[in-house]
């Protein structure tokens, strides 16, 4: 889904439906009014999930174009006590999922 930033408030997300709201004189076709920006998308990073989490930062202006920005951290200690209490109580639920999956539906 397309973002925007606000550039008069730097509100960060938008999308067309928020703008839209805004300016509710705009016809069918979407064209972004000049107090926007889009924000051109970019892949996270890859991490090493059992160090490190990621997230989405506030956009910055790159060659002229605002763009996405991604966070990159290493886990505190008591994130990964809790990674590992989670994989432990979901990962066993899920290989059971994944077992079931192959069984043929039960259709009349």
């Amino acid at each position: 889904m397309s973002s925007y930033i606000k550039l008069s408030t730097m509100e960060y997300p938008r999308h067309q439906g928020d703008i839209r709201l805004e300016y509710p004189e705009m016809g069918y076709d979407f064209i972004c009014p000049d107090s926007y920006a889009f924000v051109v998308e970019v892949s996270p990073p890859e991490i090493n999930h059992e160090e490190q989490t990621c997230y989405e930062g506030f956009p910055q202006q790159i060659n002229g174009q605002w763009t996405m920005v991604w966070e990159v951290r290493n886990l505190t200690d008591d994130e990964k006590i809790q990674r590992a209490e989670f994989l432990k109580r979901v990962l066993p639920n899920y290989q059971q999922d994944l077992a079931a999956s192959g069984t043929a539906p039960d259709v009349i």
